[in-house]
């Protein structure tokens, strides 16, 4: 008779069952806020690489001629641009386009930071919208090589890549001078 006593009175004994059931939910509230933390990192990281290519695009858009010492001055830029992330990881190009007819868009120059240049005289593939015989376009391409911090929801390497197009302002093409 003692044995089932002990278990009833076992069983509607909830002292513990607050620590039973913070102990059951602490692991998924720990990767909770951690995967938010590096999911909310992720995104401002590749909202940063964007940035990068839009500002490059924009900045050699506005020019009536790119010389040497602008170009490595917007490499240094793109240090301050990624800001807290480490720049390391970030190649970019910047490519003057000109569009020749209603299919064929050809490089008039381009200089790369981590990535190659394109070809002078070769083919690109732009947006149907943008192949406006007569025009140039200046695109700048970033690609950003993200580690994960944690590491708990995002996977360890991720590569995240952008392309920004700009119709230029003043002269078409920006000639490209040492």
């Amino acid at each position: 008779m003692r044995a089932p006593k002990s278990l009833h009175r076992f069983g509607v004994d909830k002292s513990g069952l607050a620590a039973l059931e913070f102990a059951i939910l602490l692991p998924m509230m720990v990767v909770l806020l951690f995967g938010s933390v590096e999911v909310i990192n992720m995104l401002s990281t590749n909202q940063r690489v964007q940035n990068v290519a839009a500002s490059l695009a924009d900045v050699v858009a506005r020019d009536t001629e790119v010389s040497n010492a602008e170009v490595n001055g917007l490499w240094i830029a793109m240090d301050t641009l990624m800001f807290p992330e480490p720049p390391a990881p970030l190649e970019a190009r910047i490519s003057s386009i000109l569009i020749v007819d209603a299919s064929t868009a050809q490089v008039t120059w381009s200089d790369g930071n981590g990535m190659a240049a394109r070809a002078v005289n070769s083919t690109v593939t732009l947006p149907e919208a943008m192949m406006q015989p007569g025009t140039s376009i200046i695109m700048a391409e970033t690609s950003y090589r993200y580690t994960s911090i944690i590491g708990v929801v995002t996977p360890d390497e991720l590569t995240m890549m952008h392309t920004s197009y700009r119709r230029t302002r003043l002269v078409e093409p920006i000639p490209r001078v040492s």
